[in-house]
């Protein structure tokens, strides 16, 4: 079916050419093989994107080799090194490639990793809680927790091993990107994880009943928001006495004043501090006036010399391809300099949606 893909004389994503960067987020369901990652560069090269974020750390797993985190349970052949495999195809045909790890989500099944030492079976204590679960091992369905379990970005221990991760994976492999995914909190009630609170009220409040009797504390709100930037701020320090031409990137909500408040991802921040060389927002909404009022929000309260920095990312997966293609355009139009798109999986498992993407678009 993927060879279908090919047969068209001009490249599908013509339109695309207007952006500097031209990126396309890859998930890790194409990484179990040879031939679906020769594919999916094929497809890349001869459709005009000079950026691949591909996924390599989904669920607190590898899809490359490593001594700190278990090999993912989805590769069959102990010899496979998907990473290795994609860097080497990429590079080869001018791509860059981005290795995208989600950091703090680590899993979202009701089944507990085999591997024992998985961070979810290996160190419980480091998972955040909304307050309200009453236990979280071994068989508490992922609903109470939304999307799955988080690491507690504020407990002291999280981030030096997710350093830990990032330096071993930015060490061996000749990757051009390394793209945070869920660099966030779950949500704005999440927080709770108890070692991170007790860290927390030791090290900054002798009144424990003072710090929490209120839900708008504005003081731990910024202690969150503080952690993931530090967290940020590490990963590029770490990046720049590793792999120095190393870019650092962050899929990102799109609602700059969202993000900030209920996720506690000052992203506009990382920009103007140099922490981030590109944001990413998930600017996935169907609606093109949503779309447009997530990037009026940006335009209001971040100067233009860091939105050259900001790659706007659209979906496929959750609108029609007029609708995608809109998008691409509006983009454009508000002069931002790069576009990622989300993913190449949509486009390779649904052949009609391809079609009509491609006629959509304008050459």
């Amino acid at each position: 079916m993927v060879a279908l893909l090919f047969f068209c004389t001009r490249p599908i994503f013509a339109g695309l050419n207007a952006f500097d960067d031209r990126c396309l987020w890859v998930v890790r369901n194409t990484m179990t093989s040879k031939q679906s990652i020769d594919e999916m560069v094929d497809f890349a090269q001869m459709n005009g994107f000079n950026n691949l974020l591909i996924q390599v750390r989904g669920r607190g797993d590898a899809y490359y080799r490593t001594q700190i985190v278990p090999r993912t349970e989805f590769l069959q052949n102990p010899d496979f090194d998907p990473l290795a495999y994609v860097i080497e195809k990429a590079h080869a045909g001018g791509l860059a490639v981005h290795a995208w790890v989600n950091v703090y989500l680590i899993w979202s099944s009701n089944k507990i990793p085999r591997a024992l030492h998985h961070v979810y079976n290996g160190h419980p204590e480091w998972i955040d809680t909304n307050g309200n679960e009453s236990t979280l091992f071994p068989n508490q369905n992922k609903g109470s927790n939304g999307e799955g379990y988080f690491l507690a970005p504020h407990h002291p221990e999280v981030q030096k091993h997710l350093l830990a991760v990032f330096r071993e994976l930015t060490a061996l492999y000749e990757i051009d990107g390394l793209h945070l995914d869920y660099i966030r909190f779950q949500d704005a009630e999440y927080g709770n994880n108890v070692e991170a609170k007790t860290f927390y009220v030791q090290n900054r409040y002798n009144d424990k009943k003072r710090v929490f009797e209120n839900d708008d504390n504005v003081e731990w709100d910024n202690y969150r928001r503080a952690a993931i930037t530090h967290l940020v701020k590490e990963t590029k320090q770490m990046l720049l006495d590793v792999r120095p031409v190393c870019i650092l990137s962050a899929a990102v909500k799109p609602n700059l004043l969202l993000a900030k408040n209920r996720y506690f991802q000052e992203w506009d921040m990382w920009l103007a501090a140099g922490y981030l060389d590109w944001a990413i927002p998930m600017n996935y909404t169907p609606n093109l006036r949503d779309f447009a009022n997530n990037i009026d929000i940006i335009y209001e309260n971040l100067p233009r010399k860091y939105r050259d920095k900001i790659m706007m990312g659209i979906a496929l997966y959750n609108q029609n391809p007029i609708e995608a293609v809109d998008k691409i355009y509006y983009s454009e139009i508000t002069r931002f300099r790069g576009i990622s798109i989300f993913s190449y999986n949509v486009i390779v498992e649904q052949t009609q949606y391809f079609n009509q993407l491609k006629n959509s678009l304008k050459y």
